[in-house]
């Protein structure tokens, strides 16, 4: 029963990604992805942060922090992956801007398609080099695996909201919590998957310092560049939160997937971010909230 479930991790891996993106496009509006007009510098700042800014700070961190291959390579997925789907829940949480953090949310998951595979193709030459020949990720094969996981859910979640808005407004609170079950669960799968080739907790231990490293950067890049470039507190917050909470399930099933990476070692460490991430943003949302306060009054 455990090595038939185990044999499945990856498609369901993939199922729950589905149903998480499809559950975001159902929050979502064509407004959400034209508010760059309204805002253009707090959304292109939060686009760089995600898009450039985060896997350059993963490849440093690459280069500066010893680890094992796989690891390093599991750490440029988790940062090259958009925006994490509960990053809007903590930013409604921390008294941030929603509406910008939905944005960024939805406008990151659809230019990720494109970036996603150009990165993690870099990384492999640079991380594992002769090794990485036999994973080359076939450019548009990879854009179309990456789109009928992210984009096509969310579009069909989108329809579904424009088609039924009452049903889809109702559902608003159960699909933000049902992300972070979905999440929990993800994770559970993962550390099965990595009992198949050896110690859970020993992949665990080895990602924890990198993790730690690249949510705290993040986090920290994403608050100060919007304050450098004099944005309000409530969009740097925004900005910080969107920066760094990845989409850990997507990093997961890009890892694990047999179309795509197929290495349970590299889940590892996007599997532990999803930890790391959670369990920094309960300080994040205190502090945050207390700024914004303050800045209000």
């Amino acid at each position: 029963m455990t090595e038939l479930l185990s044999a499945h991790i990856p498609t369901i891996l993939q199922i729950l990604l589905f149903l998480v993106m499809f559950g975001m496009g159902m929050t979502l509006t064509i407004p959400d992805f034209t508010r760059v007009g309204i805002a253009p510098k707090a959304v292109l700042t939060g686009l760089v942060n995600q898009i450039i800014l985060v896997p350059l700070i993963a490849y440093g961190i690459v280069l500066l922090v010893p680890m094992e291959p796989m690891i390093a390579m599991g750490l440029m997925v988790c940062a090259c992956s958009p925006g994490g789907a509960v990053s809007n829940l903590f930013s409604y949480l921390s008294k941030g801007d929603t509406a910008l953090s939905i944005t960024l949310t939805a406008i990151s998951s659809i230019a990720t398609i494109f970036t996603i595979p150009l990165i993690i193709n870099f990384s492999l030459d640079a991380v594992l080099g002769e090794a990485s020949k036999s994973i080359q990720l076939p450019l548009g094969k990879t854009i179309f695996n990456i789109f009928k996981l992210t984009a096509l859910p969310v579009l069909l979640g989108m329809f579904i909201n424009y088609k039924f808005p009452t049903t889809a407004e109702k559902s608003k609170p159960a699909i933000k919590w049902g992300s972070i079950t979905v999440i929990v669960l993800a994770l559970i799968f993962m550390v099965l998957k990595l009992e198949e080739i050896g110690d859970s907790w020993t992949f665990l231990k080895a990602t924890f310092f990198s993790v730690l490293l690249l949510n705290f950067f993040t986090l920290g890049i994403g608050f100060f560049s919007s304050k450098l470039l004099k944005l309000p507190t409530k969009q740097a917050a925004t900005i910080s939160i969107e920066s760094g909470m990845q989409n850990n399930v997507l990093g997961m099933t890009l890892a694990m997937s047999p179309g795509l990476l197929n290495s349970p070692e590299m889940a590892a460490t996007p599997g532990v971010y999803g930890v790391v991430m959670s369990i920094l943003a309960i300080a994040v949302i205190a502090i945050f909230k207390r700024m914004i306060t303050k800045e209000e009054s």
